[in-house]
């Protein structure tokens, strides 16, 4: 029998879920009554544990597919048998990964995949679907909104995030059990990572989402996951275990998956106020340092001992404790100690600058695996085939809005897009944009086209799904409240506030109800309801925007944009000055953040320019945090931080800070791939080989490209200490062509002892850069080496005074 040991429970919480949503389950439970009892089941499932927002946003017929599906594999997938029905729930079944946008995919996916795996056992079949996941998806940056799994096998790239939620989706669509994860935010480096474990024999194993290899539970990332303080998965299912649950997010809960990818520590962080009495119910985030900002890896509540327990890690956490608007924050090297204690209301020093230390724990990655040199040649060849097959898909894919958006206009439809995101460029329905079009279209002589475009017919609003909404709105309202709503756009606001619920609990909160569904529904937290005031202003010919600092309500008066809210003026001023020498960059070594109700929110920055030295910014008044960070090769950072209140009217002025490091701060061993290099005589040696006697600098160069041909030039203007240790040096390049490049010939003349090497510049390359903790996609790589195959410092790209770095570590 379908779910037999589940079909009473979620029959019982669907009578719950049409209790206390009776509009749109009137809807839903007629259109089951047309279907066949499994289906309708499935179905029921799924409508109990999505977020209220997916219920809004997307038709039954949207998730018939995912109801199918999953029926039909439950009838036929050859692993089902194996498989815990609560996982097949949760990994097969349910439509959702993250929070990316829902659109059907799991019959298709199953029609292109399952003759691939005919007659596979479940390991070999879970290795051939990351091969054909290879071939119809590859890397690429995008923005943070996540396109539906469909989108990203139309288009073909996409971010990590957006990799594992289709490879997610595939691995479901074909009976085999998988969830993203993820690594929130790594704290040995200014990034972050998702990935994908798949449910095989019993167990979760991972790999890499469109990276495949001939083994499970390897990818480029195995390293880097050791060295996380947190390792998250998902789960939505509302009754689901709690076991491992480090956070929820709304209807979501965060389970902590770590002790599969590193070592970790079980540590107790206790809440008191300023009695030393426990706090009960506080809630605590649990924070590491990224992009010089503290981001929550876990979030947590303590219980009647004013404690919590957390998994980790060894290395730093930044503490945040909050309670009834009081708020506590302490620093935990779990390396050393196995608790910490925040005080509520305890002062901290404001308007100086405070040193502190986060450290990256150590890589505790083996790196070993069991694949013989077949194995490894054929996979890198089915590797090069999926890359052939993929490049000649996405050369011949176009966007739909080309062909079907202001048809035999096109530069009138490329002068609309462009206010658009290249991801909305390349998956923005021409319908939707044919609606914001024609509804728009009698307020475009009334602005400058620039407000018009951005702020008018923009269906963008942040990162919700792109929707048809003008038509709703216009037919929702009377002409007697549109008309009021003219006069005084902050009346819009008034009226969303006063007619919408929140339910939370209920939300994936990253995931936003989009405007017609909020009206229908009568729910929407916070951003939905910020989204849902644009979406009406604009309808009514207002122009509106979220702030991009900030993200507050404004709209369009008397030449400029205006608050919507009073209390969110920005009525103080103030004034940072740069330190002498060094370059900021914000997001990457500095970031401000104001304190709300919930925590630091760091302000968005990154396109406001320094002027002299100076940045001027007018804020709100209120308490801020100035964080500066120096990331140290060794993935730990010496980091400064200011606190300051600014009050309405008052002009403050700060000069921000770095920290310095001293060169043993900076060394860091790890080993590198030994591969083999060839000499210019043809002969093959290994980097270990190579690398055996004393200290050596490896250069890849990629010949003509500026970045290389400034190292060159560093290394020829100290032609007096590098000519004193070319035997240390070795110079590697792709052909003996790169030999005749100018620079290069010049730095040869002058470096005449430096032994030339030539390489294939592939994975092999690519594994010596991540192991060393550096972008494995710029070049030039720059690693020295302390013995055998061992780095202990390493540079991708070129950055002033590299040259001089270099030869300091090789001194040192």
């Amino acid at each position: 029998m379908f779910l037999e040991k589940s079909r009473d429970r979620i029959i019982q919480e669907f009578d719950k879920f049409c209790q206390t949503l009776p509009g749109p389950s009137k809807k839903i439970q007629k259109d089951l009554l047309s279907l066949d009892e499994d289906t309708a089941l499935a179905l029921k499932f799924l409508y109990v544990n999505m977020p209220y927002s997916d219920v809004g946003n997307y038709s039954l017929e949207t998730y018939l597919d995912y109801a199918l599906q999953g029926v039909y594999l439950w009838k036929n997938s050859p692993y089902r048998a194996d498989i815990p029905e609560s996982i097949f729930l949760n990994d097969i079944l349910y439509h959702r990964v993250n929070e990316e946008e829902i659109k059907p995919c799991r019959r298709l996916f199953w029609e292109k995949i399952a003759g691939h795996i005919a007659g596979m056992d479940m390991e070999s079949a879970i290795l051939e679907v990351n091969y054909w996941c290879a071939r119809e998806m590859t890397y690429q940056c995008t923005d943070d909104r996540t396109s539906s799994a469909y989108d990203c096998y139309l288009k073909g790239y996409g971010r990590c995030g957006e990799e594992s939620v289709f490879a997610v989706n595939a691995l479901r669509s074909v009976g085999l059990p998988a969830r993203q994860v993820y690594a929130p935010k790594w704290s040995h480096c200014d990034d972050n990572h998702a990935w994908v474990e798949v449910w095989c024999d019993g167990e979760w194993h991972y790999f890499g989402a469109c990276e495949p290899e001939p083994v499970l539970n390897k990818g480029w990332f195995t390293n880097a996951a050791s060295r996380a303080m947190m390792v998250h998965s998902r789960c939505f299912e509302m009754s689901g275990s709690r076991e491992k649950v480090v956070g929820t997010d709304g209807i979501n809960m965060m389970k902590n998956q770590l002790h599969r990818y590193g070592k970790t520590k079980n540590v107790t962080i206790r809440v008191e106020d300023l009695d030393g009495c426990p706090v009960e119910g506080a809630q605590i985030l649990a924070e590491v340092l990224n992009y010089s900002e503290f981001s929550p890896v876990a979030k947590l509540v303590t219980g009647a001992d004013g404690s919590a327990e957390l998994e980790t890690g060894l290395g730093s956490l930044h503490i945040f404790a909050s309670f009834g608007g009081e708020y506590g924050e302490c620093v935990i090297d779990t390396r050393e100690e196995d608790g910490c204690c925040c005080v509520l209301g305890e002062e901290k020093p404001e308007d100086v600058w405070v040193d502190f230390d986060m450290i990256a724990p150590a890589d505790t990655a083996s790196g070993k695996y069991r694949i013989t040199e077949e194995q490894e040649e054929r996979n890198s060849r089915r590797i090069r085939e999926a890359a052939a097959i993929r490049k000649e898909k996405t050369e011949h894919f176009r966007p739909r809005w080309k062909d079907a958006f202001l048809c035999g206009q096109p530069e009138l439809a490329e002068e609309y897009m462009s206010v658009l995101s290249e991801k909305d460029r390349t998956d923005a329905d021409p319908e939707v944009l044919q609606e914001h079009y024609e509804e728009s279209l009698i307020y475009a002589g009334d602005y400058s086209r620039e407000i018009f475009l951005s702020y008018v017919w923009n269906p963008r609003v942040a990162d919700e799904v792109l929707t048809k909404w003008r038509h709703c709105i216009l037919e929702y309202f009377s002409s007697e409240k549109k008309e009021e709503f003219r006069k005084d756009p902050k009346e819009i606001w008034n009226w969303i506030q006063s007619r919408f619920v929140s339910r939370p609990e209920r939300e994936r909160l990253t995931v936003y109800t989009v405007p017609a569904a909020a009206l229908r529904l009568g729910i929407a937290e916070k951003n939905s309801r910020k989204v849902l005031f644009v979406a009406i202003a604009r309808t009514l010919g207002i122009p509106a925007r979220l702030n991009p600092t900030d993200t507050t309500l404004e709209y369009w008066e008397n030449g400029g944009f205006v608050r919507v809210l009073k209390e969110r003026e920005k009525d103080a001023h103030l004034t940072l000055c740069e330190e002498a020498g060094t370059k900021w960059s914000y997001f990457m070594n500095w970031s401000v953040a104001k304190l709300k109700e919930d925590g630091y929110h760091s302000l968005k920055l990154r396109d406001t320019g320094w002027k002299n030295g100076r940045l001027e910014l007018d804020v709100e008044p209120g308490e801020y945090r100035i964080l500066t960070s120096n990331r140290l090769p060794t993935g730990n950072i010496f980091a400064k931080r200011y606190d300051f209140q600014i009050r309405k009217g008052e002009r403050k002025e700060i000069s921000l800070e770095m920290r310095e490091a001293c060169l043993a701060d900076m060394l860091d061993r790890h080993s590198i791939p030994d591969h083999d290099l060839t000499d210019k005589g043809g002969a093959v040696h290994s980097i270990g080989s190579l690398t055996g006697n004393g200290r050596k600098i490896l250069f890849w160069l990629e010949v003509s490209k500026e970045p290389t041909e400034h190292i060159l030039n560093e290394l020829m203007e100290m032609q007096e200490e590098y000519g004193q240790c070319q035997d240390q040096l070795l110079f590697i390049i792709r052909r003996p062509e790169d030999l005749s490049d100018p620079t290069l010939s010049r730095c040869r003349n002058i470096l005449p002892d430096v032994k030339i090497f030539y390489d294939t510049f592939g994975k092999d390359l690519e594994m010596t850069a991540r192991r060393m903790y550096v972008d494995p996609d710029k070049l030039p790589l720059l690693v020295v080496t302390d013995g055998p195959a061992e780095g202990i410092f390493a540079a991708s790209g070129y950055s002033v005074g590299m040259a001089d770095m270099l030869m300091r570590v090789l001194k040192n």
